[in-house]
């Protein structure tokens, strides 16, 4: 249902019954304070307020009062309310800012009002003082939350175009790991081969009478070079996908991968599964999988860690998994930061499965990363 002004109008006169509003008056005249008090106050307006008539003391009173409107006297001698809406907007201080004057002209109105100040009132019409308050801490939450969702839309553009680029740098890296395991084990392993082949077929187109037992000996080697290319043919492709997550299982391919990062990272790691270990779908139990290598490959590059900690469970249609190391810990800027792709990358991907993710500082030492995922939904990946 759509709201209409006047909705928003009750919604405004409730509001003056409840919300406390800090008012700052920028007047050398007390007597006019006190009658936009009054006013406010058969308003029915709660309100606490400071009045200051200088310069100095403006800025001093905006610090620590932090005010939710300032009402200003456009005709000071020593220093007007235009000049104070100046300052705060120098300084890029976003406050509802009201004039308040005997006499405005009409272009006078039109040119404050181009310049950003919310609203003007005349000394002889205070009656749309609470009004015009509510009206401009409304225009200035509104335009606050606009600028809040730019920024978080800008940020989300620069992580998607970062998270992009990574992913084309990640597909060309792994063209190249793969290239060069296929130039490495699998080509020499097939150059080899093709000697053995070529020198056995000589032996074999001479006319000679060739010995069964060399014979059997060539194929010997060459049975023992193609059982050679097979593993590394298997080797290639458990690093793109291991064979044990569809043969065994999600849980069983995270203990081979598990075993495999010691080796390599020389990194104590302890994994403690469920009890009951229920079967996943198909996305999740990838998701899982991938979540946990990249986790361990950034624990390896970061953390300075020699143990890391891995607890999987899954209870009541949840699946939570919490990784934590003593590393050095992970600083705040890090977390929040549009660069760092690992942790945007795994953001994304909890989200995407519908989940919640957490990563901070560990008790004592050391980064914790956890998440929680609901295993009864369709996940698309």
């Amino acid at each position: 249902m759509n709201r209409t002004n006047d909705d928003q109008l009750v919604d405004d006169e409730n509001r003056v019954n409840t919300v406390v509003y800090q008012i700052l008056f920028l007047e050398d005249n007390p007597d006019d304070v006190e009658l936009m008090e009054n006013e406010l106050t058969e308003a029915g307006m709660q309100f606490s307020s400071r009045r200051i008539d200088n310069k100095k003391g403006f800025m001093k009173e905006v610090i620590d009062f932090r005010p939710d409107v300032v009402l200003a006297d456009y005709s000071l001698s020593m220093f007007n309310g235009m000049q104070a809406f100046r300052m705060l907007k120098d300084k890029n201080m976003v406050i509802p800012f009201i004039l308040v004057t005997g006499v405005l002209s009409e272009k006078l109105a039109l040119e404050c009002l181009k310049e950003g100040i919310d609203d003007f009132i005349l000394k002889s019409s205070f009656k749309r003082l609470p009004a015009a308050i509510l009206s401009s801490i409304r225009k200035k939450n509104m335009e606050k939350e606009k600028n809040r969702f730019a920024l978080a839309l800008k940020k989300s553009h620069e992580e998607l175009r970062l998270l992009v680029n990574r992913h084309q740098t990640s597909i060309e890296e792994e063209r190249m790991n793969i290239a060069r395991d296929l130039h490495d084990e699998l080509g020499q392993a097939l150059t080899a081969l093709k000697i053995d082949v070529a020198m056995l077929r000589k032996k074999l187109t001479t006319g000679k009478e060739v010995n069964a037992q060399i014979i059997s000996a060539e194929f010997d080697v060459i049975s023992k070079t193609v059982d050679k290319i097979a593993t590394s043919a298997k080797q290639i492709s458990s690093g793109l996908r291991p064979e044990v997550l569809d043969d065994l299982g999600v849980f069983e391919a995270i203990q081979w991968q598990v075993i495999e990062f010691e080796k390599r990272s020389k990194i104590v790691c302890q994994l403690h599964l469920p009890h009951e270990q229920s079967e996943l779908n198909k996305e999740l139990s990838i998701a899982l999988f991938r979540i946990v290598q990249e986790t361990l490959t950034n624990v390896a590059r970061h953390s300075l860690a020699d143990l890391v900690q891995i607890y999987i469970d899954v209870r009541d249609d949840v699946l939570s998994l919490e990784i934590v190391d003593n590393g050095k810990g992970i600083d705040d800027d890090k977390i929040r930061s549009s660069e760092s792709l690992g942790i945007i990358g795994l953001r994304e991907r909890v989200q995407l499965l519908q989940g919640q993710f957490f990563i901070g500082k560990a008790k004592g030492a050391g980064t914790k990363v956890s998440m929680m995922i609901p295993t009864n939904r369709q996940h698309q990946l």
